[in-house]
């Protein structure tokens, strides 16, 4: 009787059922479909899970090889493998689905499975292998029918201790999920004992599964729940009783600031030239054509891919910095992350020489040498302030006056080789004081390993809880302190406001655990970001990062509006980007530096021009670009990059440009995506047909930048989708915090289109153009009858 009468009961209000409420389905003990293969061995396991050995046969000799894939986010300080029996083997637990790989040898050559007839984009150019466990990753689309009264058990999934199924949202409530196979079940209720069941909605119908979810008033630590379904006769519970951890009651915050911020992105040697006096030897004149070999170039035989363009300067400084803040003002501009400042030889500052002083050559020549003649390394006592470094907090002074954060790349995972712990190595080999700070694979001949495989770039040596030195760790701690609270009176205002980290998955996440705590405790508002350029659920658990640069956004927002022939419609984004809002708590999700390229990428308009790659691959005209144009786009591609830029300045994250988007420069990766940036007042530029501050471009980055400021909906409110249809190119969603609801419509086709918005009850029914001048047509009842231009969009404000 109780398994017949409980939807009865549940749809009563406030009625509480019996505990544990209903009978369970039962559980599949065992999924045995796994795709076979030579080079991993798998079995079954209670859970759901699979044991899996992985087998690389091959690179007898190598120093090490590591497993990598998305089960555990590519860390390499995971999935080592042991050479034995011929091959080189890593047995780990892997949960049901579909799982990419590939291995890395000596940390530098990235393989797939050469055993593994399947592959996958990587986004790089290459392929990952794939990995199938379970019944349910063999399948595409969901075989489910709803009212056949019966329930693919496999497929369902909660999982109490991710935030895709469990998610704070404001100070008493949470949101809970639970996937199901789509078209499968008729409803979904969630029930707590003690508790009256509460509906769960579909909110994400996958081609394969949908998640259901409700919001709860928040649950104490062990209070147990479960999920009742309902499918045509078919009523009944799940198999399992679930309950919360301590650390999922906690609050996970990130900074308000962050959530509002509008970043833009700074290479300093390539923004601006204030002060001359301090210019690297030789120095490139700032406004020479980019492809003109200077008279010092080349001599030596280089060619210009072959190296020497790599090895120019610009002359961009500190100073350069301040006198381009008041620029940065008036295009909206709220928060600059900085690459590196950090002395090093470089132009981008990636090889690190000292975290201790700011580069010279962005502050006063010739300052550096002069202080750390003086200073010991482990003792930071005894290290000073240079010029350099007082110019550095003078422009933080000047920034935050101005109302600017700041943060800067924290690059803890390699230096550069003429960093003196690594000068000391390099000099006295088993008897230095730092033997233990490298990973050393031989001292004779001396060899160690470089970050990619590059030799200028020597890795730290780690341990499985972070650096296998505990003075790398103090190390990076106090050059922590110093930055972020230079004076040490406990007043972090004089420092920078938070950390760009660069590949912090090189690094084993205990020691972000201990590093994110060091950092909250000298400033409670300050800000970590990880460059991290796939899903990122496990660094953004409260524990680790407070966000991520939001490559995924990228990825999506590209190939919806940048992509031809592998264009994805309105319903692809829209899902997409949905399953990403549900992977991530909202706090980190408010918090994401929503960039479309970086130093790392192609520019955004010329990812315009060169559409159907995957995002920052076959974008080197040097290697791996065959056929990509380097030129400068047509009008057509600067149109789309703006409505991408139109994206960013609605959606939910807080938008990042690349220094130099808004006045339309372009260029493929690396190099050329690091030219140095456009002023008007140094025009004319060599080849100025070309290079010139596009000021249409520039004025509708303003315009956006401003729109979005006006309204705290599109910084922090809530996100709805409003349409977003198979085969269409209209996406429409809305924007609301308490009273102020604004609805954006998005026209990522080539051709006008037009969209009708019908009424709903209870929602507003005056609508007045924020965005757009003409097209928008105000039913008397609410209803929005639209007209969207090509390639751009409508903002709607409720009155």
């Amino acid at each position: 009787m109780l398994l017949a009468c409980w939807l009865f009961l549940a749809s009563s209000p406030l009625v509480q059922l019996p505990w544990p409420p209903a009978s369970p389905l039962e559980q599949v003990e065992k999924d045995d479909s796994a795709i076979g293969l030579s080079s991993v061995q798998v079995s079954a396991i209670a859970g759901g899970r699979w044991r899996c050995t992985f087998r690389y046969r091959g690179h007898e000799n190598a120093a090490g090889i590591v497993v990598l894939g998305s089960f555990n986010q590519w860390n390499r300080g995971q999935g080592k493998m042991k050479r034995q029996s011929g091959a080189w083997t890593c047995t780990l637990t892997l949960d049901s689905g579909i799982h990419d790989y590939k291995f890395l040898v000596d940390g530098h050559l990235w393989l797939p499975d050469p055993e593994n007839p399947e592959g996958r984009d990587d986004g790089h150019g290459g392929l990952n292998s794939v990995l199938r466990l379970g019944r349910l990753a063999t399948w595409d689309q969901s075989p489910g029918k709803v009212g056949d009264g019966r329930a693919e058990v496999l497929a369902f999934l909660h999982q109490a201790d991710s935030s895709t199924f469990i998610q704070a949202h404001g100070r008493d409530r949470i949101w809970v999920r639970f996937r199901s196979l789509s078209h499968d079940l008729e409803s979904v209720q969630f029930v707590a004992k003690g508790r009256t069941p509460i509906a769960m909605q579909k909110a994400l119908v996958g081609p394969l599964f949908t998640l259901w979810e409700a919001s709860i008033p928040r649950l104490n630590p062990g209070h147990p729940y479960t999920f009742l379904i309902q499918d045509g006769k078919l009523q009944a519970r799940v198999p399992d009783l679930y309950a919360l951890e301590d650390s999922q009651t906690e609050d996970f915050l990130t900074p308000d600031w962050a959530k509002k911020a509008i970043w833009y992105q700074i290479m300093v040697d390539r923004f601006r030239n204030g002060d001359p006096s301090n210019d690297p030897d030789p120095v490139r004149p700032w406004t020479s054509s980019w492809f003109r070999k200077s008279p010092w170039e080349g001599k030596d035989g280089q060619s210009f891919y072959k190296y020497f363009v790599y090895r120019r300067h610009y002359g961009g400084d500190l100073q350069g910095l301040l006198a381009g803040l008041d620029y940065l003002q008036d295009l909206g501009v709220t928060a600059l992350y900085l690459n590196p400042v950090f002395k090093a030889a470089s132009h981008h500052k990636y090889d690190t020489t000292n975290y201790i002083h700011v580069d010279d050559h962005f502050g006063v020549r010739g300052d550096y040498h002069k202080a750390v003649a003086k200073e010991d390394l482990l003792d930071p006592s005894t290290w000073i302030w240079t010029e350099s470094d007082r110019l550095f907090l003078q422009f933080l002074r000047t920034a935050k006056a101005k109302g600017f954060r700041v943060i800067i790349d924290g690059v803890f995972n390699h230096v550069g080789v003429a960093h003196p712990a690594f000068q000391d190595l390099k000099k006295n080999g088993r008897k230095s004081r730092f033997r233990d700070w490298f990973h050393v694979t031989s001292f004779k001949p001396f060899r160690y390993r470089g970050w990619g495989g590059y030799g200028e770039l020597p890795e730290f040596k780690k341990s499985e809880d972070g650096f296998a030195s505990d003075e790398i760790r103090e190390h990076i701690f106090a050059v922590t302190r110093r930055w972020m609270d230079p004076n040490g009176d406990g007043d972090p205002s004089d420092g920078v406001d938070g950390w760009r980290l660069d590949v912090p998955n090189e690094v084993p996440a205990p020691f972000w655990r201990d590093w994110r705590k060091l950092v909250k405790e000298i400033n409670p508002e300050a800000y970590i970001s990880g460059e991290i350029w796939t899903r990122a659920e496990d660094w953004l658990d409260g524990r680790h990062f407070d966000a991520v640069m939001n490559y995924e956004f990228a990825k999506t927002s590209l190939a919806w509006i940048g992509h031809k022939e592998k264009k994805i419609d309105a319903e692809q984004c829209d899902r997409q980007l949905a399953e990403l809002r549900m992977a991530y708590p909202s706090e980190a999700t408010y918090a994401l530096q929503n960039l479309v390229d970086s130093h790392d990428t192609d520019r955004l308009v010329s990812m315009m021009l060169n559409p159907d790659r995957p995002y920052d691959g076959m974008n080197r005209p040097q290697d791996n670009g065959k056929g990509y144009d380097n030129s400068k786009p047509s009008n057509l591609c600067y149109q789309k990059a703006r409505l991408v830029a139109l994206l960013q300045m609605t959606y939910v994250g807080a938008p990042m440009i690349y220094y130099g988007d808004e006045v339309g420069m372009w260029g493929a990766d690396d190099p050329t995506n690091r030219k140095p940036m456009l002023w008007k007042d140094l025009e004319p530029y060599e080849q100025p047909e070309e290079n010139f501050v596009m000021e249409e471009h520039r004025q509708h980055y303003r315009k956006i930048i401003a729109l979005r400021k006006a309204y705290p909906a599109l910084q922090t409110g809530s996100f709805r989708t409003l349409s977003a249809e198979a085969g269409s190119q209209l996406w429409a969603f809305e924007r609301r915090q308490g009273d102020e609801v604004l609805r954006v419509v998005l026209n990522a086709s080539e051709q006008e289109q037009k969209l009708n918005l019908p009424a709903e009850p209870g929602e507003p029914k005056r609508w007045r153009l924020v965005y757009g001048s003409t097209g928008a047509l105000v039913d008397p009842d609410g209803g929005l009858q639209l007209t969207l231009p090509a390639l751009d969009g409508l903002v709607l404000l409720a009155d």
